[in-house]
């Protein structure tokens, strides 16, 4: 009987958590300054990246056993992108986006600024921050593709916004990435998704 009971109070915890997670979902999201209103970027997506091979040099095959030595030398390059933002036509942020460590493979943008209240004409982009193809040393191979194919990885990676949106004293304005790579801002004052 004493596992019944635990399966059933286990069962009832469960369920008035998931309740009160959809409960709190509703809640509108307010800036910690009520006078002014936010705007915040968040989205995080893998860092592309291009494969850089060469030959090994004669110093570091030195030491090696001939059946331990590679043909090649290989090394992951991220592809280095900038994130602009510009209300009304005015520059509030830019500058390069940087992954967590040297190895990381993911890019993550978790930015706020505060703003004034008020309606905006709204545009970001998260570019490439130079073409690949004049990056030193690109090789002619980028993920097993040739570097005019880097170039395009670069830009399949590239999301833009040009949204108008409104927000009041104490709104947050949330501009974020769906599924399928695209930036959308969610205007918090009026509840809806403004698409670029």
């Amino acid at each position: 009987m004493t596992g019944r009971v635990r399966q059933l109070s286990a069962a009832a915890l469960a369920l008035a958590a998931v309740v009160a997670l959809v409960l709190l979902s509703r809640v509108a999201w307010r800036a910690s300054d009520t006078d002014t209103a936010e705007l915040r970027l968040s989205w995080r997506m893998p860092a592309p990246s291009y494969r850089h091979c060469r030959p090994p040099t004669e110093a570091e095959l030195e030491g090696v056993l001939p059946h331990m030595r590679p043909s090649e030398i290989c090394t992951d390059v991220t592809i280095p992108f900038r994130l602009t933002i510009l209300l009304n036509e005015d520059t509030l942020h830019s500058g390069p986006v940087e992954g967590s460590g040297p190895r990381a493979r993911t890019l993550t943008i978790f930015s706020s600024f505060p703003v004034s209240p008020g309606s905006y004409d709204l545009d970001v982009a998260f570019l490439p921050d130079e073409p690949a193809d004049s990056v030193p040393g690109l090789p002619d191979a980028a993920m097993g593709a040739p570097a005019s194919d880097s170039a395009g990885l670069a830009r399949d990676f590239a999301m833009t916004l040009s949204a108008a949106v409104t927000a009041g004293p104490g709104d947050v304005i949330l501009v974020s990435a769906d599924e399928n790579g695209r930036l959308y801002a969610i205007d918090a004052r009026a509840g809806n998704r403004p698409r670029s």
